[in-house]
């Protein structure tokens, strides 16, 4: 399985079992179903996939950060340059 298709299965997962929003999957999805345009760069894809499979609604409600938020996640699509 490529990082593209992880990004797909990973998306899914945290959608419909975690707390994903429903506002982000597009983009999230953009990333996954267009692998010729994000060609050379999927080392942030990995980094995308892994805030994704991480994300925690309340990761940064403590005083320990746990998982990744939609910050994280944002930060790493406009590194990807994917915009709403």
């Amino acid at each position: 399985m490529d990082v593209f298709q992880r990004l797909t299965e990973v998306v899914r997962k945290q959608h419909e079992e975690g707390e994903l929003p429903d506002f982000i999957v597009p983009l999230l999805m953009k990333v996954a179903q267009h692998p010729q345009d994000f060609a050379g760069r999927e080392e942030l894809v990995a980094k995308l996939v892994e805030r994704v499979d991480q994300y925690e609604t309340y990761s940064e409600m403590c005083c320990e950060k746990i998982g990744f938020g939609l910050e994280d996640i944002h930060r790493t699509l406009d590194e990807l340059r994917v915009r709403y």
